[in-house]
């Protein structure tokens, strides 16, 4: 059984960190290393401390707690988690367990408050790159990034991450550190790129998202973080293509952030930090791109983000 504890560990790279597991992970790259992990993911119970915050509650009742160092949340019918800085734990509910669903929430939520409570800087967003330049598409959720991302990689782009983007700036660049070789797809993305549903994953039934592994056209140390390009919605006729510059530039990070609005709220926004979106933000060429709703704009769009890449 995948939950029973056993003596094997499990080591992979994961959003540039080196993460061991006590249970396998399908989605993740596989990488070996010698030294202390960053994170380590564990079975068990939540804490005593936790225990007793949602005592009261049902398993069918989704729950969501945070101190300065943890973070700790229930998914109802898939598993509880507790988040610090270096672990991860996890324990699954119920007798029949969805793995997909389990690590779909491991992969996403919990590790990117991990990330978080690291300090990381984190974009919402999903990333692809040509030619040794990293691209970023972000923007709020329906405005069409991974369908744009979609697109990029059937041009021959190489996949970086998606919907998680996890930043770092050394050596006077900012990088796009990979998350997993993993593709979300909405569904209507998905029939429009010729996918037979069949053959993907389905992992969301909130937001009908399906998912494609990837055996290859990935970076696994990354990409250097070039161009990054925000798509908003708009009741406008006719699309419109500004570059951003300056305090703007910045100002487009922050709104962009990962659960920033929660974060900000919970743990606040240490200069440390603002100081790494001002070095992200003067180390990138930024767009705004406002489409239309309700008009088929994507190939334009793709298009127009081709030929800046190109430039």
């Amino acid at each position: 059984m995948r939950w029973e504890m056993t003596n094997m560990s499990y080591q992979y790279l994961l959003y540039g960190l080196k993460i061991e597991s006590e249970f396998e992970i399908a989605e993740a790259y596989r990488r070996d290393f010698d030294d202390k992990p960053d994170v380590r993911i564990v079975l068990g119970q939540m804490p005593e401390q936790i225990q007793k915050m949602y005592a009261d509650k049902n398993t069918d009742e989704r729950f969501f707690a945070t101190s300065r160092n943890s973070v700790a949340f229930r998914i109802p019918g898939v598993a509880d988690y507790w988040v610090t800085k270096d672990k991860i734990t996890v324990n699954p509910l119920g007798k029949i367990i969805d793995y997909i669903e389990v690590d779909s929430y491991l992969l996403g939520v919990a590790l990117a408050f991990c990330l978080a409570l690291r300090d990381e800087l984190l974009l919402h967003g999903g990333a692809v790159a040509k030619d040794g330049k990293g691209v970023i598409i972000t923007g709020n959720s329906g405005c069409g990034k991974s369908t744009i991302s979609e697109v990029l990689l059937s041009k021959g782009y190489m996949f970086v991450a998606d919907d998680t983007c996890a930043i770092t700036n050394r050596g006077g660049k900012a990088h796009i550190c990979m998350g997993y070789p993993q593709q979300k797809l909405c569904r209507d993305a998905a029939i429009s790129s010729g996918y037979d549903l069949s053959e993907l994953i389905f992992i969301d039934e909130d937001r009908d998202k399906y998912a494609r592994r990837l055996k290859e056209g990935f970076l696994p140390d990354g990409i250097d973080f070039k161009f990054l390009f925000e798509l908003v919605l708009s009741e406008d006729e006719d699309l419109h293509f500004t570059r951003v510059e300056g305090h703007d530039k910045l100002k487009l990070i922050l709104r962009n952030l990962y659960a920033a609005d929660e974060a900000f709220k919970i743990w606040g926004c240490s200069p440390d930090y603002m100081h790494e979106c001002v070095k992200t933000a003067s180390n990138i060429i930024a767009y705004q791109i406002v489409r239309p709703k309700g008009k088929d704009t994507i190939q334009k769009i793709a298009k127009y983000v081709d030929s800046i890449v190109n430039e």
